[in-house]
């Protein structure tokens, strides 16, 4: 009997991601004005995301990211872990990223962004969780 599926992972990581948004934003999110209820902005932050990924903009995609980013609960946390990490993946990428923004709910001071990422005929969904600010940028991705 397998008691850990890839789903069940999915789903640990995700709670992971939140349980670290509120634990870092703890007590901003009461003073901060939820950042999830400008949907075309959301999206327009995810179009940014993808054109820098589709440009295999390394660089431009990691000043996307806050200092404290990461690429998923278990990745390594650090401007440097993500931009080493995006290297590899861009190298494994040929194919253009679209994403869509599914759904948005407010954590604390931050948005968690459920995601659908289409890249030729596949399509999967994903995770963002973006800081209150556009300057503050993506926390954490998977």
């Amino acid at each position: 009997m397998t008691l850990i599926t890839p789903a069940r992972l999915g789903l640990l990581s995700a709670l992971c991601l939140v349980a670290a948004a509120v634990i870092t934003f703890g007590e901003e999110a009461h003073a901060a004005t939820a950042p999830c209820d400008d949907t075309a902005a959301l999206q327009q932050r995810l179009n940014d995301f993808d054109a820098h990924w589709n440009a295999s903009d390394a660089w431009g995609l990691t000043a996307q990211f806050a200092p404290e980013g990461s690429l998923g609960a278990d990745a390594p946390a650090g401007r440097q872990a993500v931009y080493r990490e995006l290297v590899e993946r861009l190298g494994r990428s040929t194919t253009k990223r679209q994403t869509r923004v599914v759904r948005a709910t407010a954590v604390g001071a931050a948005c968690l962004v459920d995601v659908q990422v289409k890249s030729g005929e596949r399509s999967e969904p994903g995770l963002f969780l973006l800081a209150a600010s556009r300057d503050g940028g993506i926390v954490a991705m998977r």
